[in-house]
């Protein structure tokens, strides 16, 4: 399964700031089924990467403590006409990659 990445991303000197809103159901695997009285299985994306012209500009590690469908918002080093890359993966194995070029 491939997780959803819609980004927008602008370059001011010589900073830019890129906003990505991601399409993730983030289960934590506390909440309990009301049917079942079984948890539900926990899905969380556990890795966060961006990159700038392919090379690492943020690394971060998640949790299920982390709404659904979530929006992050960084500032990296990087110029107009770079491209931006966000990589994401979660704790069954699914991944998702979208990139930008900034304007």
């Amino acid at each position: 399964m491939s997780i959803k990445i819609r980004m927008r991303g602008k370059s001011a000197g010589g900073v830019a700031e890129v906003k990505a809103l991601i399409k993730h159901e983030m289960e934590s695997g506390a909440r309990m089924n009301k049917k079942t009285g079984k948890p539900y299985p926990a899905k969380f994306i556990d890795m966060v990467e961006v990159s700038v012209n392919g090379t690492k500009a943020v690394d971060a590690q998640w949790s299920g403590a982390v709404s659904a469908n979530p929006y992050m918002a960084v500032k990296v080093k990087a110029n107009k006409g770079d491209e931006v890359t966000v990589s994401l993966k979660d704790n069954t194995g699914a991944t998702g990659t979208e990139s930008i070029k900034l304007k």
